[in-house]
């Protein structure tokens, strides 16, 4: 078999609809060249996403008056319900051929969730996968979110890890469709300042970990 590469792109702070039309671009060449993988890491300006079987009821404010906060609204393709992106949390996007990387969804979606739970390690915040509910945990509180696309076989989308965002935002829509759900992050949860990009490094770590690529090179989307 060719050797895996994983490509990892840091674009910094980018619009969601800039960062789906990367994704759009870096999965027709996936397509192509099923051996190379992509690891989006970034932060977002102010956006709710919903996902495609989002319920509208779950967004408690008009879009008219989310704009006028200065956060926008975007309907998506992946799956699970609405969530909120913003400055302070780590966004990552995975374009892959799942076959490729020797990972069913199923399988893609727990390492997710782990890789997530490990990271928060990092700064002494513990921290569970899944369960009854997609996602990482801080006891009942939701540190790290998930929503993917698949389609023959190559991802989209991918996870949301709170380091230090404005929790208060999550108040305005019921998170992953689950109204009164508590929202946390490692900045919360550690009582200390956590970097952005110490964060990311830690969650790419657990990333690389998972996959284990055969070569991982720096790029720009």
């Amino acid at each position: 078999m060719r050797e895996r590469i994983l490509r990892v792109h840091r674009p910094g702070r980018v619009s969601w609809g800039e960062a789906w039309a990367a994704q759009k671009r870096l999965a027709a060449r996936v397509l192509g060249s099923r051996c190379e993988g992509h690891l989006i890491l970034l932060e977002h300006s102010p956006v709710f996403t919903m996902g495609r079987h989002a319920n509208p009821a779950n967004v408690l404010l008009p879009a008219e008056e989310l704009a006028k906060r200065g956060i926008a609204l975007e309907k998506t393709d992946r799956g699970g319900d609405v969530t909120y992106h913003g400055p302070g949390q780590v966004v990552g996007y995975l374009v892959l051929h799942l076959p490729t990387w020797h990972l069913g969804v199923a399988d893609f979606v727990h390492g997710l969730e782990s890789a997530m739970a490990r990271a928060c390690g990092a700064f002494g915040v513990a921290a569970r996968a899944g369960g009854s509910a997609i996602g990482a945990w801080a006891g009942d509180r939701k540190i790290g979110s998930i929503g993917i696309h698949v389609s023959r076989g190559i991802t989209t989308h991918g996870f949301a890890l709170n380091a230090s965002p404005d929790l208060s935002a999550f108040g305005l829509i019921h998170p992953c469709g689950m109204p009164g759900c508590p929202m946390t992050s490692l900045e919360a949860e550690s009582g200390v300042p956590v970097p952005w990009a110490a964060a990311a490094a830690a969650v790419e770590r657990e990333l690389l970990d998972l996959l284990g690529p055969d070569r991982v090179e720096d790029a720009r989307v």
